[in-house]
């Protein structure tokens, strides 16, 4: 008896498992997450979303139905994976989100995508993060099991009850590992200048992203359109901020889409 054909590790539905595609999107907004979390973090966005506007949430490997897949560790490796999957959806404007971690891969894939002279975001929407060629980080990911646990007890973002469950943080903790690992990639040589506009948000109590590194992703970009705006909350502010967040990307994504490509 034939064996059951092999799910492709590639394969868009993987990727995006939450996309409704529309027949003739306006506009795509691919989102990417936090360290630790998922596409579901993105379900209730689209009816938030400017009319046209295709909501495609990025599910990487170790979480939710790809929890058994190997977590990406190494930010090139993901740009080498994530750009082919993404690559066919690029044929309409799109715009990258991304949320702490999210924002590091977002630059990454914007960087990637002009050095080859491929098709540009109409514009990035970064949150809770700096940039990385002015960064204070730490490589958290490296440290010992209990001291790992401690920090991510000070980034408020992973509940207490999964924190005291060992079993359950025996499945969690390498995926929690390799994405910090991504977010505190190096930035290697000074790069070039990204030619896109960037909209920045952040929480005014985030102890771990000041206000004043919010600024810093100025120096990203040669476009003049450079927006930041302040969200009352810690770090994970877009848990109670949620429609105040999707007004100010609604306003974004209306003033990109009308603009000339």
């Amino acid at each position: 008896m034939p064996s059951a054909p092999t799910s492709n590790p590639n394969s868009p539905e993987r990727w995006f498992p939450s996309r409704k595609a529309l027949p003739d999107p306006r506009l795509r907004l691919f989102c990417l997450p936090f360290a630790g979390g998922s596409a579901s973090i993105y379900s209730a966005w689209q009816g938030g979303l400017p009319p046209g506007v295709e909501l495609c949430a990025v599910q990487l490997p170790g979480r939710e139905r790809r929890l058994m897949e190997k977590p990406f560790d190494s930010l090139p490796t993901l740009m080498d994976a994530l750009l082919p999957v993404l690559a066919p959806l690029l044929d309409k404007p799109f715009v990258f989100f991304g949320y702490s971690m999210g924002s590091r891969i977002s630059l990454e894939l914007t960087r990637r995508l002009q050095a080859r002279n491929g098709p540009l975001p109409r514009g990035l929407v970064l949150a809770a993060s700096g940039a990385p060629r002015e960064s204070d980080r730490k490589p958290i990911h490296h440290l010992p099991q209990e001291q790992f646990i401690n920090e991510l007890r000070r980034y408020d973002g992973t509940p207490e009850e999964i924190l005291q469950h060992r079993e359950l943080l025996e499945l969690l903790v390498p995926t929690l590992r390799a994405d910090f690992a991504l977010a505190w990639w190096e930035n290697g040589p000074v790069p070039v200048k990204l030619d896109v506009p960037i909209s920045v948000m952040g929480g005014t109590e985030d102890k771990h992203v000041s206000l004043a590194r919010l600024e810093t992703w100025r120096e990203e970009t040669r476009n003049p359109d450079f927006r930041i705006r302040h969200f009352e909350g810690g770090h994970f502010f877009l848990r109670k901020q949620q429609d105040a967040m999707l007004a100010a990307l609604r306003e974004d994504l209306t003033r990109w889409m009308a603009a000339p490509a």
